[in-house]
């Protein structure tokens, strides 16, 4: 089966670029994009990837445009086409059999509209509004071009029903992320806590900070985002947090095997990677109790939930106390292996043709 794959751009090292890219390596299959910044995302090598380098202008003109040069494609000589973005789908109408593997509907349009109108300076609210009228209907007829939905996780099927109606949650399927587990080791509990997530306020990395940096215990914080100058501000002066930037795999595969837990405070996460991969390593994840951590984390078996900044340190503490079962832990994540997700996936473009 000859598939396209095609995915908004590749402008950092989250995780649909890197569940794109693993799935790309296990079909075979090529790679249609808006952009790629190598030097932000994954390593791509030996992926046929064609990059439409739309690359100028404001963020949201930009992706506006990178909309308009997928509807205007018209592939042949492939069997199937999988989805990945909230971009890319304006293609859907004219390739298919198609499959859309959906980490979350825009969330400017739905489930975060009203806060980010909220937290929006005059001119950005006025035009963002513009943008939500114009946009909210083109996403709707987009999206009822495709064949089979395949979401992140149930509460991002929850949300299909919602925004979309009976009519896709009837067509939508919950296939969880797919991660290289056998590339995770476990080599020992050290003595500081990891946050591993792009620095985005979405994130709440800053709670992170602030509950650390009254406890004193060490966090290390991995990644880049527009969050960033903040944050390192907010953490100015405590030698016990650090920030290592963007590092390589290896060097993340490492920190994930030797740390002593994973964080996670991402609001309304769709599913949740760094907490599974911090699994794939034995790790156990301190987690929001809510989003995507609701159907990943076994509190007291692979994690613990915290309800708020103000539980947090009640989590803490309770991870310090327990006894974890490495390989226990990294059972739990075989359910995210790559190879069990792209078999569900080719199940799913199988049935279609």
């Amino acid at each position: 089966m000859k598939i396209a794959i095609f995915h908004d751009y590749f402008d950092k090292r989250g995780g649909g670029e890197r569940l794109v890219i693993n799935l790309a390596r296990r079909l075979k299959a090529d790679i249609y994009t808006g952009f790629i910044d190598k030097s932000k995302t994954f390593d791509t090598k030996g992926i046929k990837i064609h990059n439409f380098a739309v690359r100028k202008g404001p963020q949201l003109y930009r992706n506006i445009k990178i909309s308009k040069k997928f509807a205007k494609i018209r592939l042949t000589g492939y069997d199937a086409y999988i989805f990945s973005g909230v971009w890319c789908i304006s293609a859907a109408e004219n390739h298919k059999p198609n499959f859309l593997y959906l980490h979350t509907p825009m969330r400017v349009l739905y489930d975060l509209k009203d806060k980010f109108l909220r937290e929006s300076n005059l001119v950005t609210r006025v035009a963002l509004k513009s943008f939500i009228k114009q946009w909210t209907p083109k996403d709707q007829r987009y999206m009822r071009e495709f064949d089979i939905i395949g979401t992140n996780s149930e509460g991002v099927r929850n949300r299909v029903r919602k925004y979309y109606g009976k009519t896709l949650y009837n067509k939508s399927t919950a296939v969880y992320t797919g991660i290289d587990t056998k590339k995770y080791k476990y080599k020992k509990s050290g003595d500081f806590y990891l946050s591993a997530s792009r620095l985005d306020p979405l994130k709440r990395i800053d709670m992170l900070i602030r509950v650390f940096k009254k406890n004193g215990r060490k966090l290390v914080i991995i990644g880049t985002g527009p969050d960033e100058k903040r944050l390192k501000e907010l953490a100015r002066g405590c030698s016990n947090i650090k920030f290592l930037g963007k590092v390589s795999d290896k060097r993340l595969r490492d920190l994930y095997s030797t740390c002593r837990a994973t964080l996670a405070a991402s609001l309304e996460e769709d599913l949740g990677i760094v907490g599974i991969e911090g699994n794939a390593s034995g790790k156990p994840v301190v987690a929001i109790q809510e989003g995507g951590f609701l159907e990943t984390v076994k509190e007291g078996k692979n994690g613990v939930f915290f309800k708020n900044e103000n539980d947090l340190q009640r989590a803490l503490d309770k991870l310090e106390r327990t006894k974890w079962k490495y390989k226990y832990i990294r059972k739990t994540a075989k359910q995210f292996d790559i190879d069990v997700f792209a078999k569900k996936i080719e199940k799913h473009l199988t049935a279609l043709l």
